[in-house]
């Protein structure tokens, strides 16, 4: 196991080979995520589960009342973060999108621009 992401009632846990695995209340289908491959991150917030693959697409499975993993035409991903209800993608340009309830402002960051990573 390489990294895991916790949510308030359930775990995943992402492995070397690109392979993942969930434990915890599964009542919407979050944990439903045993035959995703090629994976390279994964963002788990107790509802929804979002996974990043390794050619920058995501992939995404669970609560999706508020359309929080209507992910699968974004491309060009560099890192993901799931809110209970929202979904935030980092592009390779720098620039931040984001999908699901914005009742909070929360999915606001069309203006977010030159986001960088650390580098180390």
């Amino acid at each position: 196991i390489i990294s895991i992401s916790a949510g308030i009632i359930n775990t995943a846990c992402l492995r070397m080979d690109g392979t993942v695995a969930a434990i915890g209340n599964n009542e919407y289908g979050q944990c439903d995520i045993l035959d995703w491959e090629n994976i390279k991150s994964i963002s788990f917030e107790g509802y929804h589960t979002i996974g990043l693959k390794n050619d920058g697409t995501l992939i995404g499975t669970g609560f999706n009342e508020f359309g929080q993993y209507d992910v699968f035409d974004w491309s060009n991903i560099k890192r993901v973060s799931t809110g209970i209800y929202h979904t935030i993608g980092l592009k390779n340009d720098g620039t931040v999108i984001a999908v699901g309830k914005n009742n909070r402002g929360q999915c606001d960051v069309e203006e977010w621009q030159d986001i960088k990573l650390p580098e180390y």
